[in-house]
């Protein structure tokens, strides 16, 4: 499902010059895959999912670094972003760039969402990974959070208050070195990955601020958006729709009519992207299936029957088959 996926090539640069940073001929490397220096250069180029799981964990094997996620990250700076990049850094104050970075970043990344919670005194940027990358989650979660952070700190010229990182992971062994990256408190076993801030001076005007560039910035972006957007489409929004109907999944017929398609014509337009509806369906009732047992007390039969699960071993047998052990294992 995950291989009609397309990301940006160039970020393959900034992984290439953080090997090379080690002095790792990165040559073998990126011709395992098919690639040179000409083909990663190209800002024009996208690559599939299955291709840059590969290459980062390739990365990881070679340098022999498992925190290779962190050294990433921090090369990500505010220009490697592209339009995006561009439009935060034009932003009128940090909540309006975090607004941007929410809104577009699915023309850098279609691997995760952004959510954000506003509270009385902070507020939260709660990231969801949009399906399974467990192979490499740790790894870009990482990257992802420390690059946000950074741009943030950037653009306020230090002046955003960030009080914690949440990962949704266990502490990594090298887990003390988060401290060298993460100007704020860590902590791992969470039931999400994000950024919290606090709200004080997030609505403050910022000094780089250009309203002018910030609007061709905004279009540009959502001439961006309009094409990445149709990489999937039809699957975000039977996941949206998955996810708004707990308890009672439609079926394929009627997920069709709800697209005034007949399932036939839905099926083919889902294998086109690469994926099915049952795909779709498993792939929501295993992330629905952690949350619910992280986060709450429902018990597993319950939860089964959530799931569209009459029989409760057959739940077991398929969680088992999501995350390697039995559910009452892991609430333990």
């Amino acid at each position: 499902m995950t291989n009609s996926k397309k990301l940006p090539i160039y970020y393959i640069v900034q992984i290439k010059d953080t090997l090379e940073f080690w002095n790792i001929d990165t040559r073998a490397w990126l011709a395992q895959h098919a690639l040179d220096d000409h083909a990663i250069n190209d800002i024009t180029r996208y690559i599939d999912y299955h291709t840059f799981e590969s290459l980062l964990l390739s990365a990881v094997k070679i340098s022999g670094r498992d925190s290779i996620g962190l050294y990433f990250g921090s090369r990500l700076g505010v220009n490697t972003h592209g339009m995006m990049g561009y439009a935060m850094l034009n932003s009128g104050s940090v909540r309006e760039a975090i607004e941007i970075f929410q809104k577009f970043l699915n023309t850098r990344t279609p691997l995760i969402s952004v959510q954000i919670f506003e509270h009385e005194h902070t507020l939260v940027i709660q990231f969801t990974d949009s399906f399974d990358i467990s192979p490499i989650q740790q790894t870009y979660h990482e990257a992802v959070l420390l690059t946000l952070a950074n741009i943030l700190s950037y653009i306020s010229l230090g002046k955003v208050q960030l009080i914690n990182a949440c990962f949704c992971y266990p502490e990594p062994h090298y887990g003390q070195q988060y401290d060298d990256f993460f100007h704020c408190e860590h902590l791992f076993c969470q039931d999400h990955t994000g950024l919290t801030l606090a709200l004080a001076g997030i609505d403050e005007p910022l000094k780089m601020s250009d309203p002018n560039s910030l609007k061709q910035a905004r279009l540009l972006c959502e001439d961006e958006l309009s094409k990445v957007v149709g990489f999937s489409t039809r699957e975000q929004k039977i996941r949206e729709m998955l996810l708004l109907s707990v308890g009672h999944f439609p079926s394929l017929e009627q997920v069709a009519a709800r697209f005034h398609i007949s399932a036939r014509t839905l099926h083919r337009h889902l294998k086109s992207e690469d994926t099915s509806y049952k795909e779709i369906v498993e792939s929501v009732s295993s992330q629905l299936a952690m949350k619910y047992l992280q986060q709450s007390s429902i018990s597993i039969q319950e939860i089964s029957y959530l799931l569209g699960y009459q029989d409760v071993a057959n739940f077991r047998r398929a969680f088992k088959r999501w995350y390697g052990v039995p559910p009452s294992e892991l609430r333990k």
